[in-house]
């Protein structure tokens, strides 16, 4: 059995990068809002080359715990580079999307993406993991279930985003590349709590 901080640690690697990868299948998601939210929300789901760095924190009743993040993303590749303080080992995540390999130091663990219990074996951890890609770029996932409070002050923008029994609120936005994107939001489910703030988004290419 992992100790509870290096449970953490394994599953706040596994689960930015699992998420990722899980997350941009399936049809859009669908919303009530008025044109601008539509064509925002679909060029957000189309948006699969992009480069986030900022840092997050994860809180909860048994741990509390941070970590810079830097997070790469193509449509056939995936880096994740996590690093913090004193105490939490830098850490270096890659994919091909078959294959997970995480990297600690010396250690390095591979895990085979298809099988969706992987991370709760090792981790101990359970979170949406189809979700949290959609969420960090301010749209909600492509499954049923969910409500959307616009911000009264532009509706193409979600405010509050109710899905999967997480409450994700969005409390600050900025413009990357002609692109409205997130910059400081929180996801919530009873105690555990994650706090994101994305200092950049560098979007190559055109959109």
């Amino acid at each position: 059995m992992l100790e509870p901080a290096s449970r953490l640690r394994q599953w706040l690697a596994l689960a930015l990068l699992a998420s990722l990868l899980a997350g941009c299948a399936g049809q859009q998601a669908r919303v009530g809002g008025d044109a601008s939210w539509a064509q925002h929300q679909a060029r957000l789901q189309a948006l699969d080359n992009w480069i986030a760095e900022g840092k997050l924190a994860l809180r909860s009743t048994e741990i509390s715990e941070s970590a810079s993040l830097n997070w790469q993303q193509t449509p056939t590749r995936t880096t994740v580079h996590l690093s913090g303080p004193m105490g939490f080992k830098a850490t270096t995540i890659e994919s091909d999307g078959s294959e997970l390999e995480l990297r600690q130091g010396d250690e390095i663990s591979r895990w085979d993406i298809s099988d969706p219990e992987a991370m709760a074996r090792q981790t101990g951890w359970n979170l949406p993991l189809q979700a949290l890609p959609h969420w960090l770029k301010g749209i909600p996932a492509p499954v049923s279930g969910f409500e959307r409070v616009a911000f009264d002050t532009d509706p193409s923008l979600l405010g509050i985003l109710q899905q999967e029994g997480w409450t994700v609120t969005y409390r600050e936005y900025a413009r990357f590349a002609d692109l409205t994107l997130p910059t400081r939001l929180q996801i919530q489910q009873g105690d555990t709590s994650i706090r994101v703030i994305i200092r950049d988004w560098t979007i190559p290419g055109p959109l």
